[in-house]
């Protein structure tokens, strides 16, 4: 090319620039007048997510408070702890002691009771009267049958300000008296005084409904000592009216001030509790949130300017240019911790293969990663992905790296294949992780696992990872050919489910339910056998996992509630008087809203009471989220369903369950059962005998699973259980043998 098209090609360019950077930089100016304007209403919108944000925070501390008095309150009722003054005040001390309560106090409907300070200790004969205006309010509602808070009231017993807590006491169905706390608005001073507002620019107070501070930030801005937002010059006397006229409303706002040169707005706002308000504020520019966006989106504009110039200019020399490895460097690495990512791992890996023949893959994992997120925040977890990404560096041999997968999962490629070298390796990583974080700041053991695959894939070393995901007593698997089978077993399982389900291959068995005095069958238990073509079973165990893992249990569980529709509508087709039957149902069932209206529907295709069905539920599901499942619970006993928890004790066992969902029935996990019955543990054959009375009391059925020897029975109804099950009475047999054996007209 000679120099004058050189020249001309120059000067078109040059032309183009010019032409694109007038056009370009207009149209910056014309962005950034609108970028202003939307800038400070992101803003105002962003006020009003967090000052919500901080109102969830503040009820759900009240809502935590009040769920803590029900409780109590139902074990006053269940324990009859009102039966005396002297039991009252034992228990009123012995509870003040383990909570952060001012006071607690008990009042029978006849207004008289006794108040407990954990600083003045008890006061006996306490009236209603005795009480502060507000406290009296919320304690007479009590009486009407209402969970109440009081509005802020000046303490006899304490120099400040105070609030109650109250909550009604019932016996025998009746409101017997109120049980009340009294908290002050520290409570609320960690939630405000958070350096979060706003990316740490903001602050929120919370006022009462006249404006004066009742927790006030220590991050605010405004430094001077005020006791309302209406004192100083700050708010101008628009923006003050204004501010009145919204509290006398119960409304929000938005609005601006001053202070020291600094332009601030605020955003104020109705909480729904005793007529208090928060009030968040922050310098106009403080927040990156906003101006923050508009040098971005700025900037933006201007690289695009800048782009396009190199881009001309420089068209020839990135045409021609094929390596640009140096411009993607960072697809190669974890933001998080620096390390190598799969993509780098798998490249190293190809090439380091080449020259070594002998090597080994590991998996690396966190046992319950996420309760440390959750717990302490993903910035701690972070710091301990990095802290576990150091310790693996530290172990590592020339030749031999590393990548961070996703989440918490690490994958090592080291130059060893005998399996003995290679657990001390890894064990080493393991047990000093876990003895760091013993003693770390957030006081939590950090507990690793790995699967390892000799001269093997990432896949290979996952799948030998999770084979031991759930067994806190092996920290380290190899793959080998039983892990593929296993994997081949599933797979096998996965492709074929949906077929068998078409083929009713799933078949329905029953195990009878029996009276523990008398032996009489009560009912029966539905379970599930998986009978291929060939006429050979799959035993629940092999699949029941599996499916609830993927998802397929939601369609079996409903197949196995029809198939027991089916067979009471048999019994009762040719006379025979059915025995109620369980049928068991999954977690992913009880999160679907639709549920209780499906199973209707099939109970009301086949025209079956749904009396005769009960639904039983895992006690993993009960433990996940209360208040759904008593949700669900509820529109299902509406409906006619009995509900049972199974294998109550395996697990996440609580007696809280027993009065917070409302069950009909409690399956003891044949697991606890044999403790006593092999005579053995003394302490947990009390246990039980008290969760069996406690159930009592709550009107809720007893069944012993597992009963295998008249010993089982014998020790089971000794302690008082209503109901047994197992093989000392029958084995599952299928539902036609079944019904010869047991159901006659």
């Amino acid at each position: 090319m000679d120099e004058k098209k050189i020249k001309k090609q120059l000067i078109r360019i040059t032309v183009l620039i010019i032409s694109v950077s007038i056009v370009v930089s207009a149209l910056v100016l014309i962005a950034f007048s609108y970028v202003i304007q939307q800038a400070h209403n992101t803003d105002h919108t962003q006020m009003k997510i967090e000052t919500e944000e901080y109102e969830s925070r503040i009820l759900k501390q009240i809502d935590k408070n009040i769920q803590f008095l029900t409780s109590l309150a139902k074990a006053f009722e269940v324990n009859d702890l009102t039966a005396s003054t002297e039991l009252i005040e034992k228990n009123l001390s012995a509870i003040n002691e383990t909570n952060s309560f001012v006071s607690m106090a008990y009042l029978s409907v006849d207004g008289k009771g006794i108040i407990n300070s954990t600083e003045y200790g008890t006061k006996w004969e306490i009236t209603l009267d005795d009480c502060a205006d507000y406290a009296r309010t919320a304690i007479e509602k009590s009486f009407k049958g209402e969970d109440a808070v009081s509005k802020m009231f000046d303490s006899e017993i304490f120099d400040g300000k105070l609030f109650i807590y109250s909550v009604p006491v019932h016996k025998n169905g009746e409101i017997i008296g109120a049980l009340a706390a009294s908290d002050t608005l520290e409570i609320f001073e960690d939630i405000v005084n958070g350096n979060t507002v706003l990316d740490g620019q903001g602050y929120i107070h919370i006022l009462d409904s006249a404006g004066n501070f009742l927790v006030r930030s220590e991050h605010t801005i405004v430094k001077e000592n005020m006791s309302s937002i209406f004192d100083g010059p700050y708010l101008s006397e628009k923006t003050q009216e204004k501010a009145h006229e919204a509290i006398a409303n119960r409304e929000s706002m938005y609005g601006e001030f001053e202070y020291n040169g600094n332009e601030c707005h605020f955003y104020l706002a109705p909480i729904d509790l005793n007529g208090w308000y928060l009030f968040c504020a922050n310098r106009l520019w403080g927040p990156a949130l906003s101006f923050g966006r508009s040098v971005i989106i700025l900037g933006v504009f201007l690289f695009l300017i800048l782009l396009a110039m190199f881009t001309l200019l420089y068209y020839g020399y990135y045409r021609f240019r094929k390596n640009s490895s140096l411009l993607i460097r960072l697809a190669y690495y974890d933001r998080v911790t620096g390390a190598d990512n799969t993509l780098r791992f798998d490249r190293k890996k190809e090439e380091i293969t080449k020259k070594h023949k002998d090597y080994c893959i590991a998996a690396l994992n966190i046992h319950n990663f996420k309760c440390i997120n959750d717990i302490f925040g993903t910035e701690d977890g972070n710091k301990v992905l990095k802290f576990i990404k150091a310790k693996i560096e530290e172990n590592l041999e020339p030749d031999e790296f590393f990548c961070r997968d996703s989440a918490d999962l690490f994958y090592i490629f080291l130059l060893d294949t005998d399996e003995s070298i290679l657990s001390r390796r890894i064990s080493s990583v393991i047990l000093n992780v876990r003895e760091v974080t013993q003693h770390a700041a957030y006081s939590y053991e950090v507990s690793l696992y790995s699967g390892l695959s000799i001269r093997g894939t990432r896949e290979q070393a996952l799948v030998a990872l999770q084979s031991i995901k759930h067994n806190l007593q092996t920290d380290i698997a190899f793959y080998d050919h039983s892990l593929h089978e296993m994997v081949r077993k599933k797979s096998n399982i996965e492709s074929y489910m949906q077929l068998a389900l078409q083929r009713n291959e799933f078949k329905l068995f029953l195990q009878s339910k029996r009276d523990l005095k008398t032996g009489k069958i009560t009912g029966a238990e539905a379970l599930v056998r998986w009978q291929l073509s060939d006429g050979s079973y799959r035993y629940p165990g092999e699949f029941i996992p599996l499916f609830e893992a993927n998802g397929f249990s939601v369609k079996l569980d409903m197949y196995m509630f029809e198939k027991v529709c089916i067979q009471l509508r048999k019994w009762i087709d040719i006379g025979i008087t059915p025995v109620p039957i369980s049928v068991n149902q999954s977690k992913r069932l009880f999160a679907n809203g639709n549920y209780p209206e499906d199973i209707e529907k099939i109970a009301r295709k086949y025209n079956i009471s749904p009396s005769l069905i009960t639904l039983e539920i895992l006690e993993d599901i009960a433990a996940s989220d209360a208040e759904q499942i008593n949700h669900q619970i509820n529109a299902l006993q509406k409906i006619g369903f009995k509900i049972s928890m199974d294998d109550f004790g395996s697990g996440y066992s609580s007696l809280n369950m027993l009065y917070t969902l409302k069950i009909d029935e409690l399956k003891l996990d044949r697991g606890f059962m044999r403790k006593v019955a092999g005579g053995d543990d003394e302490r947990r054959k009390i246990i039980l005998k008290q969760i069996i009375s406690f159930a009592k009391k709550l009107g809720i059925t007893t069944v012993a699973e597992g009963i295998e020897t008249e010993d089982d029975r014998d020790n089971m109804a000794a302690l008082s259980c209503d109901y047994g099950q197992g093989y000392f009475f029958d084995k599952p047999t299928e539902a036609e043998e079944f019904s010869r054996l047991y159901m006659q007209k």
